[in-house]
């Protein structure tokens, strides 16, 4: 995920993103090394229960992690996920709606 500059939103908790299939594979080589980057770790993925569509960074973990490294997370324009990390989180959501509703 590559952002203009200082689009991040990091005064916020979370990012919300649609997935949406089928997702484009990068090598290693094809990243652009003159592109600040962030590797985002699945504990940094949540799901999203009011939008199955849509998965959530926890901002305020990558953030942490980021200044950790003596990074100033402003800096940061891109966001590299695995692909395998994705399709697991994916797996979490459920295929259906389980919650009883009346139409009224």
């Amino acid at each position: 995920m590559t952002f203009s500059l200082l689009e991040i939103p990091w005064e916020q908790d979370s990012y919300y993103f649609d997935v949406i299939a089928p997702f484009e594979y990068f090598d290693r080589n094809d990243f652009d090394d003159s592109i600040l980057s962030s590797s985002i770790n699945i504990e940094d993925l949540l799901t999203n229960n009011l939008h199955a569509s849509q998965l959530e960074l926890n901002l305020d973990q990558i953030k942490h992690r980021i200044s950790r490294h003596g990074v100033n997370p402003h800096e940061v324009d891109q966001f590299i996920i695995q692909l395998p990390d994705i399709e697991e989180v994916l797996q979490l959501l459920p295929n259906e709606r389980k919650e009883p509703f009346i139409l009224v």
